[in-house]
């Protein structure tokens, strides 16, 4: 089976699509999944170990030859914990046993 054959597109709720990364030996997926976005892409990268990486990149000026390309700024984050309000956390409590969300918002930057 060629890598990634089996993953495909589907709907995930009410106008949501997503595919499933299934972590499985058995059914050989890519070590990198991008989703590109018109100043950034987000890629979820598969470790040696089967965790996996979340990476958010913005384009910046002299990051290539892309003279089409927008570029892009981090304009905000969020944590969320249970039993905690988001506006109450803060960097520091990223390794907190609780979390199980973080979000970064990305928007135009030209």
């Amino acid at each position: 089976m060629k890598t990634g054959g089996h993953l495909k597109i589907r709907s995930m709720g009410d106008n949501v699509l997503g595919v499933v990364l299934e972590g499985n030996p058995k059914k050989p997926e890519p070590i990198h999944f991008r989703i590109v976005l018109p100043f950034g892409d987000v890629d979820v990268t598969r470790t040696t170990d089967n965790d996996y990486w979340i990476h958010t990149r913005i384009n910046r000026p002299n990051d290539g030859d892309f003279p089409d390309r927008k570029f892009g700024k981090f304009t905000d984050a969020r944590i969320d914990i249970i039993g905690k309000h988001a506006a109450d956390c803060d960097p520091g409590d990223f390794k907190h046993p609780d979390m199980y969300h973080q979000a970064v918002r990305i928007t135009p930057g030209n």
